[in-house]
């Protein structure tokens, strides 16, 4: 049975959006059809396209939603916090907050459709840029690069399902975060660390 879909009653937009992303993210793209959509909210195909135009206006919607839900969210979390903080409450809003199957399904399915996968470049772009102004923020080199290296490993383990596991999980981010550090110090610092080790 498929996770998180609103219960039969008058059906919003945001309604069909929140059970079209569940039905992707348990069922795959192909299963998120008009039907299926409309027999998991007890609703008509009329109030479907009371909504939707078409398929094509429900998908655009469908990555409008998992883009704030997904980045703007944990961000707008992040920078709510003072500037110390915000790197580790993004931390913990990615952790514990991030629907990671259905990040891992947005990205299957850009393989086989360019409009998913300019959402899914809109979106790397815009987290990279917010990680990027983490490490400025915090006085490191070539924040740009860090930020992307970051997110990298992030993809990664979020792949590997690392990002979630109690026992793995916590080892990889203390191992990233000492490597981000070593890499973002000057490299007269760096140097004087490694002679001393």
């Amino acid at each position: 049975m498929t996770r998180g879909i609103a219960r039969p009653g008058p059906s919003s937009r945001a309604d069909f959006c929140r059970a079209g992303l569940a039905i992707l993210r348990d069922e795959g793209p192909q299963a998120a059809t008009v039907d299926r959509l409309c027999a998991a909210l007890g609703r008509t195909k009329g109030s479907f396209y009371h909504h939707f135009r078409d398929a094509g206006a429900f998908q655009a919607a469908l990555l409008a939603e998992w883009e704030a839900v997904q980045t703007e969210q944990p961000i707008a979390v992040a920078d709510g916090q003072a500037p110390a903080r915000r790197a580790a409450a993004l931390r913990e809003a990615v952790v514990k907050g991030l629907d990671h199957p259905l990040d891992r399904a947005v990205r299957a399915w850009g393989r086989h459709d360019a409009r998913v996968r300019e959402a899914i470049r809109r979106v790397d772009r815009r987290r990279i840029a917010f990680l990027a102004g983490l490490h400025r923020a915090r006085g490191r080199r070539r924040p740009e690069r860090l930020a992307e290296l970051e997110y990298a490993a992030f993809v990664g383990a979020q792949e590997l399902g690392l990002v979630t596991d109690p026992e793995r999980g916590p080892g990889v981010a203390r191992a990233l975060e000492a490597a981000l550090e070593w890499l973002g110090r000057p490299p007269t610092s760096r140097r004087r660390r490694s002679q001393r080790a």
